[in-house]
């Protein structure tokens, strides 16, 4: 799940970001930052290249704009079930807690505050900067995979 339509980022705002940035608008940068927006769940790099493949962007430069983004702060980097790094974006809060099935992938952004895990870590006498927390877990329920396949403890 993605954060609320109404809260999302309009594509002036993140061409503003670009242009203060010093980044030219060329079209596949936009086709790159439509596709983004547009999303609905995390996609890898690949999954965004296939949806601006006709916009002249090969994956090479996807990943150097996703780095770009990611480092701009309005786009953040998940990591995926398999190693791969997941592309979504920022929510308005610099914590990031999300949901990830181990079966299917999908992953879920979470309405939680980290704030506890923030005090905590305060008490251990580190000052906290951000949080970004993933459970992993089994979404029998949502996707093809049923309780009786899984392990019981």
């Amino acid at each position: 799940m993605s954060p609320d339509r109404s809260q999302r980022l309009k594509p002036g705002d993140v061409y503003d970001r670009l242009r203060a940035a010093g980044f030219r608008l060329t079209a596949p940068r936009r086709a790159l930052v439509a596709a983004l927006l547009a999303a609905d769940s995390p996609l890898c790099a690949e999954q965004i290249h296939a949806r601006v493949c006709g916009q002249g962007l090969d994956l090479s430069t996807v990943y150097r704009n996703l780095s770009t983004f990611v480092g701009m702060g309005w786009l953040q980097a998940i990591p995926g079930t398999h190693g791969e790094r997941l592309f979504s974006l920022r929510t308005t809060s610099a914590d990031s807690v999300t949901v990830q099935c181990l079966d299917c992938g999908r992953v879920n952004v979470l309405p939680a505050s980290a704030d506890a895990l923030c005090a905590a870590v305060a008490d251990l006498g580190f000052r906290p900067d951000s949080v970004r927390v993933t459970l992993s877990a089994h979404c029998d329920h949502k996707c093809a995979h049923s309780a009786t396949d899984s392990p019981t403890t």
